[in-house]
C-alpha cells in the first residue's frame, strides 16, 4: 500500500550553539493555503558558514589541536561539484565514509515529553468548522510520549527488518535509506542507531496562552503547542539532562503539534532536528568547537489526525521516519545545495538546505508489523529524497544510488503522478 498523505543526567557539553528553523517552516505556511491542518516537519537550526573544507574526511581521524575535530555523534565530510552550475558543494552527513565500506552505531536515548494543558480562556473558534457541525473545547489533558516507546522501539526505527523496496534485509529504516542512498545494499556500511535508553519523562506544562488540546472532528486527540515557546523549553530540558555529545537524544511526544505566528490554524510541525540548542540562532561551525549535541524531536503519530489531502493515513512512525533520515543527511544543519524547486509547492517555493524529507512531506510507504489496529496493522515511514537529486547527479560515483533512482521508494512515488512525476530526475533550479 502507498499513501500522500525537533531528566536524567550524563556528563557532557555546556552551552552550544544552532541554526534557526529552515525550509521546512516555509512550508508549513505555504500548506496551509490548502488546508488549516496539515503535518510539517522543522529544522531547529540557521544555515552554516560557506567555505568550509570540502575535501573527504572521517571524524574518527584525529589530528592536532588545530584541526582536532569537536566531540560529536560520528560524521564524515565530503563534497560534489553540482554540474549545473560548476560550484563546488561541502556537506557533513552521520557515519563514516560509505566507500570505505564501515558500520557505525550511534548512541541513542528516547526522552519521552508528557505534555499538561489547561482549559483555560483560550479562545479555538478559529478551529471552528461549521458545515461538520465541529465546534472544539479546550481540554485539560495531560499527553504523554512515554505511551509510545515501547511501539517506538519496536518498529523499524530500531528493530532491523526487512525492507522489499530495496532488497535490504535485517536492517533498521534509517540504515536502509543510507545504504540504498549510496548503493551501498549488501555491503558492509551501516549506520545503525543503539538500542535505546529511555530517559525519565519530562514533564512540561503548557500556560493557556503557548498552548491547548482539543479533540479533531473525527475524535482524536491532538495537542497545539507555540513553536517559539516550545524552543525554549526544548532548550531548557537539553541544558538539564547534561547529555553526552555523542548521543542522539529523540525527544518524544504523543500527538503533539507545533503552531507558528501565534496562530492556532498555523499548525502543526510534528517534528524537527537540530544542532546546539534550539533556542539560538548562531550557525553551527565545526571549527574550534569542543563538543556539539545534535538532537530530534518527533511526534508518534495518531492514526486519523490529519484528514486532509495529501496527508490522510499518516500515522506512529512517519515524522520520526522523517527527522531520523534528515539527521543521517544533514546533522549539524550546515549542508547547502544550489537553490532548488519544491516540486510539491506553489510555483516559486525554493529552498537550499539539503533536508530529505521536506520535500515529500506526506509521502509514505507501508511496513507489516504495527501492532495498533486504527493504523491498517503497518507501520507509515516516509520516502526519503537521495543526495543525487539535490546534487544534479554530481555527487561521486561511489555515493551513486541505483540508477535511476531520486527517492528510496522510487517508482512508488513518481508513479502517483502529477507533480510527483518531478522525483523521477534530479531537483530543479529556481
Amino acid at each position: 500500500m502507498r499513501g500522500t498523505s525537533a531528566r536524567s543526567h550524563e556528563d557532557g557539553s555546556g552551552s552550544l550553539k544552532s541554526r534557526k528553523l529552515g525550509v521546512a517552516w516555509v512550508l508549513c505556511g505555504l500548506a496551509l493555503l490548502v488546508s488549516t491542518l496539515l503535518p510539517s516537519a522543522g529544522v531547529f537550526a540557521s544555515s552554516g558558514e560557506k567555505g568550509a573544507n570540502s575535501s573527504s574526511s572521517d571524524s574518527s581521524d584525529n589530528g592536532n589541536a588545530s584541526t582536532r575535530k569537536p566531540r560529536t555523534v560520528p560524521y564524515w565530510s565530503s563534497s560534489f561539484k553540482d554540474p549545473t552550475n560548476g560550484v563546488t558543494y561541502p556537506f557533513t552527513m552521520v557515519g563514516s565514509d560509505p566507500r570505505l565500506g564501515r558500520s557505525t552505531t550511534v548512541d541513542t536515548m528516547i526522552v519521552p515529553l508528557r505534555f499538561k494543558f489547561v482549559a483555560g480562556d483560550q479562545d479555538v473558534s478559529v478551529l471552528n468548522i461549521s458545515p461538520l457541525n465541529y465546534y472544539p473545547t479546550a481540554l485539560s489533558v495531560s499527553m504523554n510520549g512515554a505511551d509510545n516507546v515501547a511501539d517506538t522501539v519496536a518498529s523499524p526505527i530500531f528493530t532491523p527488518t526487512d525492507f522489499p523496496i530495496s532488497s535490504d534485509t535485517a536492517v533498521q529504516f534509517g540504515d536502509a535509506f543510507a545504504r540504498a542512498q549510496f548503493g551501498k545494499v549488501g555491503t558492509g556500511y551501516h549506520i545503525i542507531l543503539g538500542r535505546p535508553r529511555v530517559a525519565k519523562t519530562v514533564t512540561i506544562h503548557v500556560p493557556e496562552t503557548e498552548g491547548v488540546a482539543v479533540l479533531n472532528p473525527v475524535g482524536v486527540l491532538l495537542g497545539r503547542v507555540d513553536s517559539t515557546w516550545f524552543r525554549g523549553r526544548l532548550a531548557a530540558v537539553i541544558d538539564d539532562m547534561k547529555l553526552k555529545p555523542t548521543t542522539l537524544p529523540i525527544f518524544l511526544t504523543n500527538n503533539v503539534g507545533l503552531y507558528s505566528d501565534g496562530n492556532l490554524l498555523h499548525c502543526c510541525i510534528v517534528g524537527g532536528h537540530g544542532a546546539g540548542s534550539p533556542a539560538s540562532d548562531a550557525p553551527i561551525s565545526l571549527a574550534g568547537k569542543d563538543k556539539i549535541r545534535t538532537f530530534v524531536y518527533a511526534a508518534y503519530l495518531t492514526p486519523n489526525t490529519f484528514r486532509t489531502p495529501p496527508y490522510v493515513g499518516l500515522s506512529d512512525i512517519n515524522s520520526l521516519s522523517h527527522e531520523v533520515a534528515e539527521w543521517i543527511d544533514n546533522p549539524f544543519g550546515i549542508n547547502l545545495v544550489q537553490p532548488y524547486q519544491i516540486p510539491t509547492a506553489p510555483p516559486g517555493a525554493c529552498a537550499s538546505d539539503l533536508e530529505t524529507g521536506d520535500v515529500l512531506s506526506g509521502v509514505w510507504f507501508s511496513m507489516p508489523g504495527n501492532p495498533n489496529p486504527a493504523a491498517g496493522y503497518v507501520w507509515h515511514p516516509q520516502d526519503e529524497v537521495f543526495l543525487n537529486w539535490f546534487a544534479r547527479d554530481g555527487e561521486d560515483p561511489g555515493l551513486a544510488p541505483a540508477p535511476g533512482l531520486y527517492t528510496y521508494a522510487g517508482s512508488m512515488t513518481t508513479g502517483i503522478g502529477g507533480l510527483y512525476a518531478a522525483f523521477g530526475h534530479n531537483a530543479q533550479a529556481c
